[in-house]
């Protein structure tokens, strides 16, 4: 008896591994609040980036700013090489950094060991 209840959690651990890893999550996103020709969105770094994405309009400077709560060094730096930004966040302030989207597409940004990604669509 105490077998099958190790093989039954063994499989329920197993599954869930398998989910976490390899299932569809669906990821957080706002559209970019625009205010005197300028957007502005506010990320969230704690265990990853909250939204995951970002929606601006093409043509308009936006300003993202990250409040990083993770005091974890991976998410010290964050790296958007199409906007060519590199730059560490401070823990527990809010870090501004402005970027000019001018043109349309998808365009990841991460954590400096890459481990955590965001995205911004620019349309």
């Amino acid at each position: 008896m105490d077998k099958i209840i190790v093989v039954i959690a063994a499989l329920g651990l197993i599954g869930l591994v398998l989910w976490w890893f390899f299932g569809k999550h669906e990821a957080s996103s706002m559209v970019a609040e625009q205010q005197d020709n300028m957007q502005l969105a506010n990320i969230t770094v704690e265990g990853g980036y909250n939204p995951q994405v970002i929606t601006l309009q093409r043509g308009i400077p936006a300003t993202l700013t990250f409040t990083r709560k993770d005091p974890s060094s991976c998410l010290e730096e964050v790296i958007m090489p199409d906007f060519g930004v590199q730059e560490t966040l401070p823990v527990n302030a809010p870090h501004e950094i402005t970027i000019q989207p001018d043109k349309t597409g998808e365009f990841s940004y991460s954590c400096g060991m890459r481990m955590f990604f965001g995205k911004v669509i620019v349309e």
